[in-house]
């Protein structure tokens, strides 16, 4: 997977991104390898920083230009540009490193980014010795006020070795906010590393209020890496927080390994049930009824909330739910939709507008298959986490409609659907972006008529 898509840059100099890349164990390699694709794909994005880098750095971009700190050089960056797409733009040599920026010189960047065509500014925001892990002393990280991204970055190598000098950036830190003892053996765990990353003292540290938090668990270029990386990914998807698996440092791979975040489930049960005859949500099957195994399966997913839209039952389907709930221990969120009359289309609207802002994807699923089993959503779940946008299941070859993920990014498609439709409409539409899950026809299942009950 690509980091443009993965970090989901808008790739627009109308709207450019700046992304602040902080913490240890790749950040440098980050920062180049976000704004060399870029330019490798067609755009045009600028290279910086605001902590000292090291003077050979300008090896690794194409053109780098020197600047004060009350000088931007527009001219000489549009001449770069025109010619590589992408340039390093940095400070007067001091020693054997480089001064950083002032972030106002990176704002004014920023203002500039239409003129000049840049759809993104990444940015090293601060040091760590080449170590795989930090916390930011005192005057770190310095932020540019135009961040969008913050992205903490974490070598996964860190992960089970000692808190200590050899391996940690300001080990004492690390541990001060960790809140272990300053003194003895200690091993960074995933727990730890997650709680690290989104800490306000760790890698949240001086965040804009605008931008947003993307850690980037980095090395994820070894089997075991990759299971440190998948522990870490979920600890913090546990705690709502995005994130990436990646190996930004390796030219000859993909940078983004997996992507990890949390997956809304929502189960629709807010149509009229007028093939059934009596409302649908509530007609047993193997003596329970519909909505609480669709609620049950949604929850044995594991891979986010779980969203239930209601509609023309809703006050019995709300009394069976919380007598469910009364022993269960997943919160169910429910979400009434006042015009489920006019069709599915705003039955799955009044859920993603409802949706929390760190939800990754959404799963859409009706409430009236319940034999759908849990694997299939994980499924679903593990083809977005390779990078797939739609998916859905098969069966024999033929994509079916239901259940079906959409990432993030196609939402603002799901929320133009109107009528009796839901995601189908969109899978139509982009035939050849579905990925195809195979599936058991028996799991997909549909209760219309009673008929179907037999």
């Amino acid at each position: 997977m690509q980091l443009a898509p993965a970090l989901r840059l808008s790739c627009d100099p109308l709207r450019p991104d700046v992304i602040a890349v902080v913490g240890g164990g790749g950040k440098s390699s980050a920062v180049f390898r976000i704004a060399l694709d870029l330019a490798k794909a067609g755009h045009r994005a600028v290279i910086t920083h605001t902590a000292r880098i090291a003077a050979f750095q300008t090896e690794w971009a194409p053109a780098f230009i020197e600047t004060t700190e009350d000088h931007l050089p527009l001219a000489a960056l549009a001449r770069a540009l025109d010619r590589h797409g992408v340039c390093l733009l940095t400070g007067p040599v001091v020693a054997d490193r480089r001064a950083g920026l002032l972030p106002a010189t990176v704002d004014a960047l920023a203002r500039q980014a239409s003129a000049l065509g840049i759809v993104a500014i990444t940015i090293e925001a601060d040091g760590s010795k080449m170590r795989p892990v930090k916390a930011p002393a005192e005057h770190e990280p310095v932020l540019p006020d135009s961040t969008t991204i913050l992205a903490p970055v974490l070598g996964l190598d860190a992960i089970g070795a000692e808190i200590e000098d050899r391996g940690v950036h300001r080990p004492e830190l690390v541990r001060q906010v960790l809140g272990l003892p300053p003194t003895g053996i200690a091993r960074l765990t995933p727990s730890q590393a997650a709680r690290l990353l989104v800490h306000p003292a760790g890698g949240a540290k001086n965040r804009p209020a605008t931008a947003s938090l993307l850690p980037l668990l980095n090395k994820a270029d070894t089997p075991l890496h990759l299971v440190y990386g998948r522990l870490v990914a979920h600890c913090l998807s546990a705690l709502g927080q995005p994130a990436l698996l990646t190996a930004v440092g390796a030219p000859d791979r993909d940078p983004v390994a997996e992507r990890w975040g949390p997956v809304a489930v929502v189960v629709l049960a807010a149509g009229a049930s007028s093939r059934m005859g009596r409302p649908k949500p509530l007609e047993p099957v193997d003596g329970k009824p519909m909505v609480i195994r669709a609620v049950e399966t949604a929850a044995a997913a594991g891979a986010g909330p779980v969203m239930l839209v209601t509609g023309a039952q809703a006050a019995a389907v709300c009394a069976a739910l919380a007598f469910w709930q009364e022993s269960a221990p997943t919160q169910v969120h429910v979400i009434h939709n006042p015009a489920w009359e006019s069709g599915q289309a705003s039955s799955m609207q009044a859920a993603l507008r409802s949706l929390p802002a760190a939800v990754s994807a959404a799963i859409l699923m009706p409430v009236d298959q319940p034999y759908l089993d849990p694997l299939l959503l994980r499924q679903l779940v593990h083809a977005w986490q390779r990078g797939a946008d739609l998916v859905a299941p098969t069966v024999d070859g033929v994509v079916r409609g239901a259940p079906a993920l959409f990432d993030r990014s196609r939402f603002t498609e799901l929320l133009a659907v109107t009528g009796d439709v839901g995601g189908r409409a969109l899978l139509q539409r982009h035939t050849h972006d579905v990925v195809g899950i195979p599936a058991d026809a028996r799991w997909l299942k549909d209760i219309d008529r009673p008929a179907d009950l037999a």
